[in-house]
């Protein structure tokens, strides 16, 4: 836990996350807080400045953790890709029998319907499984399928 002082007397209490040549990240009660360097003191600043210095051998140390990190969480994630897929079922053909009605076919080898609106649907159209059986003269024709 840091305390910071800033020029206008106020004092600043938090974990410094990062700082830049230009603001300190402070995490503080209030939440997370970027802070620009000219409204700290000069003496802050200074012990800022020395206490965060960036290390450019501990960032590379850093950088090859989180590197195998993320192959090690790559690993894992094919891992699970690869269970889901032996974990599927394969479908299974069902063997119950249709809900929906065998309409009867007429002569012509085509199945009628009637829609509530009094269209006749033959069994090619996409209104087809809307209504009602009937035959090849009831009803008036569709303006799509002809009925």
């Amino acid at each position: 836990m840091s305390e910071l002082l800033l020029k206008d007397g106020s004092r600043l209490k938090g974990r410094v996350v990062s700082t830049t040549d230009t603001e300190a990240t402070v995490m503080s009660d209030f939440g997370v807080l970027r802070i620009a360097l000219d409204k700290l003191t000069p003496e802050s600043r200074a012990s800022l400045l020395a206490q965060y210095k960036p290390d450019p051998e501990s960032m590379l140390r850093r950088i090859k953790e989180l590197e195998a990190q993320v192959a090690q969480l790559q690993q894992e994630n094919a891992n699970l890709r690869r269970q889901a897929v032996a974990n599927t079922p394969s479908p299974v053909p069902s063997r119950t029998q249709s809900l929906t009605p065998q309409l009867p076919a007429s002569e012509s080898g085509m199945a009628y319907t009637i829609s509530s609106t009094g269209k006749r649907h033959n069994s090619g159209c996409r209104y087809f499984r809307g209504g009602r059986a009937c035959g090849p003269n009831e009803g008036i024709g569709c303006k799509i399928c002809g009925g």
